[in-house]
């Protein structure tokens, strides 16, 4: 196939495997495939991670634990960021160079081999506290769901992906619709993620139930949050922060803002809020001003369930906390952020970042000036309401955060944007809609499954050395 046809085909590849043997085939007509067998470039030490790996292997093969303990002491903390380098990852489809694959190929050895060799002297417990701290400096991976209403449905198949290759971070964090999202997926076990992707029949859509003129001038909302909470507990069951985490083994996170001013934002997590309701945290994410009233969460206390903090109400988690990268860190030790990004006020101005050529050079420019200019207006709104504690306060407090938040993370991942989606911001999908989210979704990681693999592949070592140490 010629080159714009091979383009084409990557495109509308329908599955993965599909997608790599033509991804495959499309580096071999550009001469890609050639570059990712030359292991010099000036975005990496080529001649230090050779070296590093040459020591890795002969240290193994020497069966030397201390000295291989010790190499990898240094050498993780020396070349994580020549392999993290983007640049790296933005010449060929199918992958980066394999001097970049040889060395981790050789870290992951070592430390599978050092996990599971018994080693004079060091008892198992010993041998488990070391990898404890290990894992501890060298940090965690997280999946990070955006806002986006109904484009928010498009992280399904993100996760539905990651999944598939078993790439899915055990620590998941979610705003408005991602916060529906990430309930869903850090409510089920393996198995019940599968079957609910084998029949998506199963999720309920209707979630957004117009009341009618007369109620939402009443509750200052259009839609009904008693429908949306129906939904949300057949979606995500009736559990606990804390319930979730014990039988999925995945840490939930769901960001929600506060109706008052001097409040602060809170990240609902198994850690900070065991005994909040996971579907009433969501609701409460997803809470847009205008479109949902704010809502009181809830928590289980005994056989019942009660206000989690009385009188305190709370609301959309993207407009102060789309992505809580600094709580996240703080909570969970992360240090790398896998951001699936939707919303619609955002994915315009970032799909071209990273991006080489003339026209992403000239969005960036555009977009960096327009955010530029929202940030001073907003900033000048801000301050010139600071002396009162009204409506005017709050929605110039929140239009500055949303205009100053970032919302990029080390690797993001973006739908394809369709203008036609616009008008359908708010309203329920219909399954053929779902279908299409979930297969956009999909299609948005494979372009990142060599990065998302090689960034988080020393950190799923880590997991499972440790959970093998454990038993």
């Amino acid at each position: 196939m010629k080159r714009r046809e091979l383009e084409q085909a990557v495109e509308a590849a329908p599955t993965y495997d599909e997608w790599v043997g033509l991804a495959e085939e499309f580096d071999r007509t550009t001469g890609a495939d050639e570059w990712r067998d030359q292991d010099a470039c000036p975005w990496y030490d080529a001649a230090a991670i050779g070296t590093s790996r040459d020591q890795l292997v002969r240290l193994r093969n020497a069966e030397a634990a201390e000295e291989l303990a010790a190499a990898l002491d240094e050498d993780l903390s020396r070349h994580l960021a020549d392999i993290a380098a983007p640049q790296l990852y933005e010449v060929a489809l199918a992958g980066t160079k394999r001097l970049v694959d040889s060395w981790l190929d050789a870290v992951e050895e070592a430390l599978r081999w050092l996990a599971h060799t018994e080693i004079p002297g060091l008892p198992r417990a010993a041998k488990l506290q070391r990898f404890e701290h290990g894992w501890r400096v060298f940090g965690r991976s997280a999946l990070m769901l955006s806002g986006g209403a109904t484009w928010g449905f498009h992280h399904l198949g993100v996760v539905k992906a990651l999944m598939n290759l078993d790439l899915l971070p055990h620590i998941l964090s979610g705003a408005s619709t991602g916060a529906m999202v990430a309930a869903g997926v850090c409510t089920r076990t393996d198995e019940e993620l599968r079957q609910m992707f084998a029949d998506t029949d199963s999720i309920r859509l209707d979630g957004l139930l117009p009341i009618g003129w007369r109620k939402a001038f009443d509750q200052k909302a259009w839609l009904d949050p008693a429908r949306l909470h129906d939904v949300l507990q057949h979606n995500v069951g009736d559990w606990t922060f804390a319930e979730a985490f014990a039988r999925s083994g995945r840490a939930l996170n769901i960001a929600v803002s506060p109706t008052r001013s001097r409040q602060k934002p809170r990240l609902l997590t198994h850690l900070t809020a065991p005994n909040v309701m996971v579907a009433s945290a969501a609701l409460a994410s997803s809470a847009l001003p205008g479109l949902f009233p704010p809502v009181e969460l809830e928590a289980r206390q005994g056989d019942e369930v009660v206000s989690y903090v009385a009188g305190e109400r709370w609301m959309d988690g993207s407009l102060q906390g789309d992505l809580p990268k600094t709580r996240l860190a703080r909570l969970h030790n992360v240090n790398h952020f896998i951001v699936s990004q939707t919303n619609p006020h955002v994915m315009p101005f970032l799909r071209h970042y990273g991006r080489r050529g003339l026209r992403p050079t000239v969005l960036g420019v555009t977009s960096a000036t327009l955010r530029t200019q929202g940030a001073l207006v907003t900033d000048l709104a801000r301050r010139a309401t600071s002396k009162s504690d009204g409506l005017a306060r709050q929605l110039a407090l929140q239009a500055h955060t949303l205009a100053t938040q970032d919302y990029r993370g080390d690797i993001d991942i973006y739908p394809r944007f369709r203008a036609n989606l616009l008008t359908r911001v708010a309203v329920n999908p219909t399954r053929d809609d779902l279908a299409e989210f979930i297969r956009e979704g999909e299609r948005s990681v494979w372009p990142k499954v060599a990065m998302i693999r090689n960034q988080t592949r020393i950190g799923r070592v880590f997991r499972t050395s440790i959970e093998h140490l454990s038993r």
